[in-house]
């Protein structure tokens, strides 16, 4: 969802250094570009272990749910171009919609209602319905199961190294999308990789078998 749906990655960022300049954390970017993709709650735990935090991981995970949301509702997280019409046509030719997001359950469901998509969308599942974030593959096999699909016969859209390497130990194929604002990230083990989600044609989702 976030980078490849949504164009959240940049607000992400921000507001997260936002909340480590309150909590007085010195967080170096590339410190911050390896959670990007795992859940905020594995986000925060790990940082627990490295840093001297007195908020416990689930204080943190609700305030910065909250100051997302706030910027949801002020129109700062964009779509990304392309990405609504794609639902659209792979819809309409009878494919499984599926979003398998690292954001928690209420923060997919948020987003899924605020811009509209529940009628493309078959299943849903977030980070906290899991045991194991990315890049486990336990997110995407848990989403195959809710939709009696083979991992065989899934593919996966990923913008971060850690939804590739998640998708890849489960067994599916999987495209990178290539997304500026998510820094820069090793998409190398993709099976292909885009710069626009605009360049995905419905024959090149048939192409891979």
């Amino acid at each position: 969802m976030d980078g490849v749906i949504i164009d959240s990655e940049p607000i992400h960022q921000a507001l997260e250094f936002e909340m480590f300049r309150d909590l007085g954390l010195d967080i170096s970017d590339d410190e911050h570009m390896k959670y990007v993709g795992t859940s905020s709650i594995d986000m925060w735990n790990m940082i627990k272990e490295k840093h001297d935090l007195k908020k416990t991981p689930e204080e943190l995970l609700l305030y910065g749910r909250k100051k997302y949301w706030d910027a949801l509702e002020q129109r700062r997280v964009p779509l990304v171009d392309g990405s609504v019409e794609l639902m659209h046509e792979l819809f309409h030719n009878d494919y499984l919609i599926q979003v398998a997001s690292s954001a928690t359950r209420p923060t997919v469901d948020k987003v899924i209602d605020f811009f509209q998509l529940e009628k493309y969308i078959s299943h849903r599942i977030g980070g906290n319905e899991v045991v194991k974030s990315k890049p486990d593959p336990e997110i995407f096999l848990k989403a195959a199961q809710q939709s009696s699909s083979n991992p065989s016969q899934c593919l996966v859209i990923e913008d971060s190294m850690n939804g590739i390497r998640a998708a890849k130990e489960a067994g599916m194929l999987c495209i990178g999308y290539a997304n500026p604002g998510t820094g820069s990230q090793d998409l190398s083990k993709a099976d292909l990789v885009v710069s626009d989600i605009r360049q995905l044609t419905l024959e090149i989702i048939r192409s891979f078998k």
